[in-house]
Parts: C-alpha cells; sequence; structure tokens
C-alpha cells in the first residue's frame, strides 16, 4: 500500500489594500506635437507663390473670344446715348430719358424736348441738362423729381449724393453760377464778370455739395491763363472773401475740365499737365504732372486717371501711347498701343476701354491687352458686370450679356 505524504501547501498572502498597492503610472506622451518652425516658414512661402502666381496668371492672360450668355432686342433712336447706373441703363436722347433693366424691362421714363441732352451722376441722383438751353432736370432711382426752368442758356450742370444740383449759365459775356436742392428752392447764386475774372469752362461739384470748383480761361494781352477758384460753403469758407478758400494761377496753360472723384479729391485736365488736389480745406496740391507730348484724350473713373499722347519712333512712325496713373499721381503704365481710336474710357473694374464704330480694344492697368474685338454692328458702349470675364455689350438695336474666354 501506498504511502501517503503530507504535502504543506504554500499559504495565501493577504492582498494590500489599494493604499499600499504602489501603482506604476506609465510615462503620458505629449500629444501637442509642434512642427519645426521651418514647415511653417515653407507653408507661408508656398502660399505666397500661390498667390503670386494667380495674380501674375490673371494679369497677362488674354481672351481671344467670347460666348453670347444673354441678348436682347432694342429700339434706338438714332441720337441714344447710353450709361451704367445702379446696376441698370439709363438711355437719354433728345426725346426723353429710359430707366431699364438691362434685359430692356422698363424701371421708369420720362419725356422732354432738348436739342442737346447731357447727363451727371452723382451717388442715386442724375441730373439732365439741354446744353445752351434752358431745361435742367432732376432724377432719382425712383424716377422724376423737379425741372428747373432757366432764363438763361445753361452751359454746365452738376449733381451731388444729395440731390444738390450747380448750374453754370452764361448770357452774352456775364456768367451765373446757382445752386438748387432737388426741390428746385435756389440755395446759393452769383455772377463772374470777364473784366474781372474772365470765362468759366468748367465747373465740378463735391459729392456732398459743399465745394465747388470752377476753371476760369482769361486772355490778356494775347496771353492765355487759367484760374482755378475754390469755393467752400461751409462755416469755414464763409470766413473767407466769397467763400473763396483757394486759387491757383496757371499762365500759358488751358484748363478745359475739372472734377472731383473719390474722397473730394479734385483733379484738373490742362492742356499740357494734370494736377490732383488734396481734400483740405485750402485745397492744396498734391500731384503736379508735367506732359511733354500732346494729349489727344484723357479718362478717369474714381480711382485712376490717366491720357493718350502721341508719339515719334525712331523709324519715323508714329505711335499713341497710353498712360495711367492711380490719384497719388504715380504712374502704373506707359504703353504704346497698336490700335487706333476714336474714344477712350476708364471703366468701373479699371480697365481701358478703346473704341471705334464696331471695334473695342480692352487694356488692364499693366498695359497688357485683354480682348479685342471687331463686332458685326455699331456699339454703342461696354459696361462691365461684377464678375470679372462678364461684359454688357450695348450695340446698335440690341444689348448682349458676354462671356470672354
Amino acid at each position: 500500500m501506498e504511502e501517503f505524504k503530507i504535502i504543506k501547501l504554500p499559504e495565501k498572502k493577504e492582498e494590500k489594500t489599494a493604499e499600499e498597492v504602489e501603482i506604476k503610472k506609465k510615462p503620458i506622451k505629449d500629444d501637442d506635437y509642434t512642427p519645426p518652425k521651418k514647415r511653417y516658414l515653407f507653408l507661408l512661402l508656398l502660399l505666397l507663390i500661390i498667390v503670386i502666381s494667380i495674380i501674375v496668371i490673371r494679369t497677362v492672360s488674354t481672351y481671344e473670344d467670347f460666348e453670347v450668355e444673354k441678348s436682347w432686342e432694342r429700339q434706338d433712336s438714332a441720337e441714344s446715348h447710353y450709361i451704367s447706373y445702379n446696376n441698370n441703363l439709363l438711355k437719354y436722347s433728345a426725346d426723353g430719358i429710359f430707366y431699364t433693366a438691362f434685359d430692356g424691362t422698363l424701371i421708369w421714363n420720362y419725356t422732354y424736348d432738348m436739342t442737346n441732352p447731357s447727363v451727371d451722376i452723382s451717388g442715386d441722383y442724375i441730373v439732365v441738362y439741354d446744353k445752351k438751353g434752358t431745361e435742367v432736370d432732376i432724377f432719382s432711382s425712383k424716377g422724376f423729381i423737379k425741372s428747373i426752368a432757366t432764363t438763361t442758356p445753361v452751359i454746365e450742370a452738376r449733381v451731388a449724393n444729395q440731390g444738390t444740383v450747380a448750374i453754370m449759365l452764361q448770357e452774352n459775356s456775364t456768367t451765373y453760377i446757382q445752386m438748387y436742392d432737388k426741390k428746385g428752392t435756389l440755395l446759393v447764386s452769383g455772377e463772374i464778370h470777364p473784366e474781372n475774372k474772365g470765362f468759366p469752362v468748367s465747373m465740378a461739384l463735391s459729392s456732398n455739395a459743399t465745394r465747388l470748383l470752377l476753371s476760369i480761361i482769361n486772355v490778356d494781352d494775347g496771353e492765355v491763363s487759367t484760374e482755378l477758384v475754390f469755393y467752400d460753403f461751409t462755416s469755414a469758407g464763409k470766413k473767407e472773401e466769397d467763400n473763396i478758400v483757394a486759387s491757383y494761377q496757371y499762365i500759358g496753360t488751358l484748363i478745359p475740365k475739372v472734377d472731383y472723384v473719390k474722397n473730394d479729391k479734385a483733379i484738373a485736365f490742362a492742356d499740357s499737365k494734370i494736377i490732383v488736389f488734396n481734400n483740405n480745406l485750402k485745397a492744396t496740391v498734391a500731384k503736379d504732372i508735367t506732359i511733354d507730348e500732346q494729349m489727344k484724350s484723357v479718362f478717369y473713373n474714381d480711382t485712376h486717371f490717366g491720357y493718350i499722347c502721341e508719339k515719334s519712333l525712331e523709324s519715323g512712325e508714329v505711335v499713341n501711347v497710353l498712360n495711367v496713373y492711380n490719384l497719388y499721381g504715380f504712374k502704373s503704365v506707359s504703353k504704346e498701343l497698336d490700335n487706333n481710336y476714336e474714344y477712350v474710357s476708364l471703366l468701373d473694374n479699371n480697365i481701358v476701354m478703346l473704341k471705334n464704330e464696331n471695334e473695342i480694344a480692352l487694356y488692364n492697368l499693366q498695359g497688357f491687352e485683354k480682348f479685342t474685338y471687331k463686332f458685326d454692328d455699331t456699339v454703342y458702349d461696354v459696361i462691365p458686370t461684377t464678375a470679372e470675364k462678364r461684359y454688357y455689350i450695348i450695340q446698335k438695336n440690341k444689348t448682349e450679356e458676354i462671356y470672354l474666354k
């Protein structure tokens, strides 16, 4: 019989309490990884290269054709003129003015009888006047507001953002300056006699109607000069004699055009120079640009201005040269043009448009020709849309919305 062996089992150790158990924690790795600074610089440089590349491509890219997105038929008189206004279209002629959408939908119209109608627009207000006639009509986007009848022929009229109208009238050798509110109430009236000042040829009204600028030409002993006179109708200007806060005399210079542009900076276009003035009480000169060549045309909008002059090459060929400046007087481009033209304008999208009867050429401010085309019908005007490559082409008897490609 097999003997039994007594096996002594090991005693079970008492488990330590939670307080006695020593918990060893593993080190936790930090998840907030910080990439090297060089990586940030690389990404920033890459982004900068992409942005610059996009800008360069958009600047130098050109378009050779277009696609007609929409087309609308119109009925035109022989002397119709077109202006972009509040993202719609103004058409005016000797018979009246029509405010329509681009598709021809009538918003409002007004009939009158003018021989030589001209238009000025500021903000929401429009003034239509009969040059050398006696009728001045005020409108807004809602339609007709007031008609002002004069007894003296109207030379020029300007409107401000709140509907105030300045009118230059001339009878014999005396010039009259009158300002009215939009209800037709006379606010300011004055006379200019040639023996004292000369003959006003151009007038500009600031957007808030507090400033008026006159270009006055004088001939003395066969020598021509122009005086630019700044009037101020604020409390500060009333302290000055006849509200004149500044005047500049330019001997041997004709200045046939003056205007107020962005931030009420005044600009004057002479036969041999362009002058930009600061928006301060004394209208100090910000930039005086002397032009050696003969200017053929001038153009401007609220941010830039420029001119086209003729230049003789060494070969004897005469070419047109496009010159564009910003309102600080810095030149952005001087470009020899391949195109001849009858009309030039600076569109609201800062594209320079050259136009003949049925041919247009579009240049950007860097001097690159973006698009040129000869249409089948007469082109009255080109109006940009909010999209970069879309334009309204106002042609004889139709309006087309095109997309450049």
